[in-house]
């Protein structure tokens, strides 16, 4: 039989996983000729009627520290991680898709278009997680 505990925790990390998957982390502003686009690791949303679902391995480099993030959370929550390491991590992974995007603005092309998406950060998962941060400041949630 589960605890309380461990339901929570399972719970959170349902919810969190979710979150990484479908909150929109950046919106990718084509210097060129293309669409703006919002985009979700399981999907973009561009000329204002478009969705195209599954896009997952375009963009790897701009969202695989999501995952990362969602790891300290939950070892935060169970309590094996500090709440500064947690604020750090979630920041670094909101700030990768703006530093590719600089990166790229840096370094065009011979035509002058960016060979990296530039990607504009949505702070979702930051705002969540300090939320989370917050919430279990003082209790922290084990298996026992």
């Amino acid at each position: 039989m589960q605890t309380k505990n461990q339901i929570i925790l399972i719970l959170i990390g349902i919810i969190s996983f979710l979150i990484v998957l479908l909150t929109p982390y950046g919106i990718d502003i084509d210097i060129g000729p293309g669409p703006v686009r919002l985009l979700a690791i399981l999907w973009e949303y561009f000329a204002l009627t478009v969705i195209r679902w599954f896009t997952v391995l375009i963009y790897i480099p701009y969202y695989i520290f999501r995952f990362i993030t969602l790891y300290y959370i939950m070892r935060y929550i169970m309590g094996t991680t500090s709440k500064k390491k947690v604020i750090i991590i979630s920041i670094i992974s909101e700030l990768i898709p703006l530093l590719l995007s600089i990166i790229g603005l840096i370094f065009p092309d011979p035509t002058g278009e960016p060979y990296i998406n530039t990607v504009i950060p949505i702070p979702i998962l930051l705002l969540y997680n300090l939320i989370l941060v917050f919430l279990f400041s003082t209790k922290k949630l084990t298996n026992n």
